[in-house]
């Protein structure tokens, strides 16, 4: 698991009620490509950091050190003085301190191309909701070029600011057809999927370009 991706799933259990935690942490982590085995390692080592970091904060103080370290450069020391003010234990200090590093790493700009470098086929960037995809078994209908999608292989970014799978998440899934819907213009494709697989990067400021459709190979 990325710096990234702990950032994410820190942030998202600070903003979830404590009562509900338990439950979002194990939903979101079937979202980061791990094995079983890994899971249950990496629930345990994202709880612990949790209540050893961001855990001790309330929201307004989260947020206000967060304007501190983005606005700072991660000036280590005025977030420690304002620690200090809030009565945050110093045991605490360098996990919350560790946070907001990998925090501002995630918010580095970065190429929707280059979220999977070991994807081949086609990929397209997409605002529709990844469970919706999942449930229908098939996304479009996009303008391309069939006999140019080598492999059968497809990955949807997300273009989402906000929900479940936002900015920085991606559907990897096998083609397993592909059909024409005739327009009043022209003949867009409708691609059925399966085996399909969400990965979400934990990058927030993912760059899209002009054209929804990328033939990767």
């Amino acid at each position: 698991m990325t710096a990234q991706q702990r950032a994410f799933l820190l942030m998202l259990l600070h903003s979830t009620p404590a009562n509900q935690r338990g439950e979002v942490l194990n939903s979101q982590i079937l979202n980061f490509g791990l094995e079983d085995k890994e899971k249950q390692g990496q629930i345990k080592k994202i709880d612990e950091s949790f209540k050893n970091g961001i855990g001790n904060l309330n929201s307004n103080q989260l947020s206000s050190l967060l304007k501190i370290a983005e606005g700072k450069n991660l000036n280590s020391d005025a977030i420690i003085i304002k620690l200090k003010f809030y009565e945050v234990k110093p045991e605490f200090h360098e996990c919350i301190i560790e946070f907001f590093k990998d925090y501002i790493h995630s918010n580095k700009e970065i190429c929707v191309s280059d979220l999977d470098n070991d994807f081949k086929g086609v990929q397209v960037a997409s605002r529709d909701n990844f469970n919706t995809i999942i449930n229908q078994g098939w996304t479009g209908d996009w303008d391309l070029q069939p006999d140019n999608i080598k492999p059968r292989r497809i990955q949807i970014a997300s273009m989402n600011e906000v929900g479940i799978y936002p900015r920085g998440c991606y559907l990897n899934a096998d083609i397993v057809d592909i059909k024409p819907i005739q327009y009043d213009d022209k003949v867009r494709y409708r691609i059925f999927i399966s085996n399909p697989i969400p990965i979400n990067t934990g990058n927030r400021n993912v760059k899209f370009s002009t054209n929804p459709v990328r033939y990767i190979r």
